[in-house]
């Protein structure tokens, strides 16, 4: 008879998926919304980065890695009580 999957292996899925997701938003805002142009004095524009926006991807970054080490700890958790009984 299969059991199929435990909560603390599905809550651990979850909390992988929250990390590359984090992960995954964090560079595709540093990498699309962070370049911006300014008016050049000698040429038409120049491309630099904006340091909020880099800030931003990186904060989104860290917010998924850590919402998702929280989920590995109940996971933990959840294995220690689902061995227990």
């Amino acid at each position: 008879m299969t059991q199929g999957l435990k909560e603390s292996e599905t809550c651990t899925m979850v909390s992988w998926a929250i990390m590359a997701l984090g992960v995954i938003v964090g560079l595709v805002i540093i990498l699309f919304f962070s370049r911006i142009e300014i008016p050049s004095m000698y040429s038409g524009t120049t491309k630099v980065w904006a340091p909020m926006m880099v800030v931003m991807g990186i904060s989104a970054i860290l917010n998924g890695l850590i919402v998702g080490y929280l989920f590995q700890k109940v996971a933990s958790i959840l294995k220690y009580h689902e061995n227990k009984s």
